[in-house]
Order: structure tokens, then sequence, then C-alpha cells
């Protein structure tokens, strides 16, 4: 479940802003977008079960463009970015952004219009990193918090964690990442997330 709502949280947090002096308040654009996301789920469900692969295209287009993908590499990653050659940062953001496209697609498949909230806090005029936090309400269960890590770059607002009921997707991939590449190497760890792509079609 939670790994689910993993998936959906990052989803739901589309933001893109142009500038920090006319930005509407994060929070507000992640209401916003996942009222019309959700919305295309909803209508789309059926049809993206058939064919998983339209869902992987709607979330390659519209989630992950989003995210800081330099910036979460290099977090998830650690010091063994540092050691890696631009080849090897390269083919590990393609094939680790393939993977969460996959991730979060087959995660969204399960989506049963489970109830959102968001916490109102504000921004200050200032800020250049944020938090913005939620919960999602299954139906029976307690709710649980997500919040979303996200800094200004670039003069636009970019997503570079989500954290579900206290676990954070960047060191859950850390930790998980560092142990394969202790063990294989980090060329190994590239081909099989190269692999997992290439079947992901």
């Amino acid at each position: 479940m939670k790994s689910l709502w993993t998936a959906v949280a990052a989803t739901l947090l589309t933001v893109s802003v142009a500038t920090a002096a006319d930005v509407t308040p994060p929070d507000v654009l992640a209401k916003d977008t996942a009222n019309a996301l959700l919305a295309e789920l909803k209508a789309n469900q059926d049809t993206f079960k058939q064919n998983p692969d339209q869902l992987y295209e709607v979330v390659d287009r519209i989630v992950l463009p989003h995210f800081d993908f330099d910036y979460v590499s290099k977090l998830v990653l650690a010091r063994y970015w540092r050691k890696a050659t631009p080849e090897q940062r390269t083919r590990f953001q393609q094939a680790f952004r393939s993977q969460l496209v996959g991730f979060y697609g087959d995660a969204l498949l399960d989506y049963s219009n489970e109830k959102v909230n968001w916490e109102d806090a504000a921004v200050p005029a200032d800020a250049t990193d944020v938090t913005v936090r939620s919960e999602i309400v299954p139906a029976g269960s307690d709710p649980i918090p997500i919040s979303y890590a996200m800094h200004l770059t670039d003069g636009t607002w970019k997503v570079y964690d989500v954290t579900v009921d206290g676990i954070s997707l960047v060191t859950n991939y850390r930790g998980q990442f560092a142990a394969e590449i202790r063990r294989s190497g980090l060329d190994a760890l590239i081909q099989r997330l190269e692999s997992e792509s290439s079947a992901l079609g």
C-alpha cells in the first residue's frame, strides 16, 4: 500500500512555475494539477488497465518532467555519482527515469478514488526550497502522510524527493542501489535498469 501511494504522491505533484516573483503557491498548483490528472485516470482507467503503455506515456509526459533528475540522481547515487563517468551518469539517469515511469504507472492502475487532503502553508516570497504536505485517506484505513521536497531551480519548482509515512524515496533507492553497487558494481546496476527499461517497452 505504501509503495502504491509513493507513486500516487509523486504523480500528484506535477508542479511547474515560471519565476519566484509571480508563482502560484506550490500547494495550490499541486491541488489543481492533481485534480486534472486524477480526472484523466478516472476517465481512462479501463483503457489504461488494458494497455498500460498509454499510462506510462501519461506519466512520462506529465509527471517526470517536473522532477529534477540531475539532483535526484546525485542524491540517489551519492558518492558513486562523483566516481561515475559522464557516460555512466547519462545511462543511469535514462534507465532510472524509465524505471520510475513503470513503477508509477503500475501503481496508478490501482487508484480507486481515495481522498486527498492538502495542508495549507504559506510559502515565503524568497523561498527556494519548500516542503508541501498532504495525506491520502484510503477507505477504512488511517491517513497516510505524504510530503514533497521541492526546490527552485532555473526559475522552476521541481521535486527532488517524496516521503510517504516517513519513508523517503531518495533514501530508499540510495540504500538499495548502494548495496547492489558494492556487490556487483555500477555498470551492473545500470545494465539491470536498462534491461528492465527495455522490457517496459
